[in-house]
């Protein structure tokens, strides 16, 4: 085992530092070392360490195209989702790298299915910062023009390429949630995984660095593990894309989707499905179409948060209308305007899940859903003990920062109501 460590070392710390060095330049353009030095007047050992380990060790490696890696980086740190400056080094670095500015903005979508919407929507402010420093004119990923009747067959057809076993897939979402499974093959696979904005090799490296770095995701790990290899990607890449994780995610994430991708790689290889089309023709559904949804959302939208469903949707017109339209007909549409929990309920869980999550990413969707939460109905007294009863699962640090965040919005509110009454 010393002689297979001592046979991979990659040089001395001094060339491991100019290796390091020339990939950064690569990624960081003009101001490139800006992060290393402001590193280096605090932790010098950390910043050579950087340099050293994460650029001149492991993404200097052959095995996967920089472009790929900055895709795989990009997507760990939207997994994080509090390290925004970090996130907008690496994304303007993916294009540095010879990534599309489209490519960009489609990863955003794979993160809507993976991550959540908030990560998404946190991402478009620092892709249009990105954007407007680069004097980048981006013509807008045109909306999809479809009725959306189709969104199950193409979801399935998906879900089958992917998986050896999609029965057993849905069957055990059916079994507990039926919308669950509808919605994962109608949206996820149908709608987000369908897309052709991102080659299928460069989204399944995404969809793997956002699933390993969220952690405990190992299903669907391996799934989109077994859908690299059939989508082109070599054992290699993905074992590079996994070992970038150490640097991106750490190494407990990293040794995790290893055991992953262990069991895939020697798995015995499966025959060749027969049939397989037959399968699709035999679940398939008709889909509600786009413009159902949307008008059950945008009532939604008006009802529990009291703003204008078209702003939401035009609010992303620059980049991605459909985005804005995603959040209409799918979060309005398909599941907050569901009849299982009265209105008031639904905002209150929203508040806690977020909170629960407690990124940055998330700050901005729970003021947006306590005010909601107000509107429905709760008092400021139900929203804050809604929070403190997380105090046992996450922790105080988390509960602390959701009772800052929702304190503000409860004052913002207040001295509006007070100037409404004085005018």
């Amino acid at each position: 085992m010393t002689a297979l460590l001592g046979a991979s070392a990659a040089g001395t710390s001094a060339e491991r530092y100019s290796r390091g060095i020339e990939v950064l330049k690569r990624i960081g353009g003009a101001g490139y070392d800006i992060p290393v030095h402001r590193l280096a007047q605090v932790a010098p050992d950390l910043a050579r360490f950087t340099v050293e380990f994460a650029y001149g060790d492991i993404l200097s490696r052959p095995g996967l195209d920089l472009r790929l890696r900055q895709i795989a980086t990009v997507a760990a740190l939207m997994a994080h989702g509090s390290v925004q400056p970090q996130l907008k080094y690496h994304m303007t670095g993916f294009l540095n790298a010879g990534g599309e500015p489209t490519e960009l903005v489609e990863m955003l979508f794979q993160a809507i299915a993976i991550l959540g919407f908030p990560v998404s929507i946190n991402a478009v402010g620092i892709v249009r910062e990105i954007f407007r420093e680069r004097g980048l004119v981006f013509d807008p990923i045109a909306p999809v023009s479809d009725d959306g009747a189709a969104r199950y067959q193409r979801g399935l057809e998906v879900l089958d390429d992917l998986m050896a076993n999609p029965e057993e897939y849905m069957e055990k979402l059916e079994s507990t949630s039926p919308e669950l499974a509808r919605w994962s093959v109608e949206f996820a696979f149908g709608e987000i995984f369908v897309r052709e904005g991102l080659n299928p090799k460069a989204r399944q490296i995404a969809i793997i660095s956002m699933l390993a770095a969220a952690g405990n995701r190992s299903d669907l790990l391996r799934l989109h593990i077994e859908a690299g290899l059939k989508s082109g990607l070599s054992r290699t890449e993905i074992t590079e894309a996994l070992m970038q994780l150490a640097v991106y995610a750490g190494f407990p994430s990293a040794l995790n989707a290893f055991g992953v991708a262990n069991a895939v790689f020697t798995k015995p290889e499966q025959k060749e499905k027969e049939g397989a089309g037959g399968w699709v023709s035999a679940n398939a559904i008709v889909s509600e179409t786009r413009k159902a949804r949307s008008e059950r959302g945008l009532a939604t939208l008006a009802k529990t948060s009291a703003q204008a469903g078209e702003a939401v949707v035009n609010s992303f017109n620059d980049l991605a209308p459909d985005i804005g339209r995603a959040i209409v007909e799918h979060s309005y549409g398909d599941i907050f305007s569901r009849a299982g929990l009265d209105a008031k309920t639904r905002e209150l869980a929203a508040c806690s899940a977020l909170a629960a999550v407690g990124s940055k990413a998330t700050e901005t969707p729970l003021r947006v859903h306590a005010n909601a939460a107000l509107t429905a109905g709760a008092t400021q007294a139900e929203i804050v003990e809604t929070l403190l009863n997380l105090l046992p699962y996450r922790g105080y640090p988390a509960v602390e920062e959701s009772i800052r965040v929702v304190g503000e919005e409860f004052r913002k509110r207040s001295d509006s109501e007070v100037g409404a009454l004085i005018s």
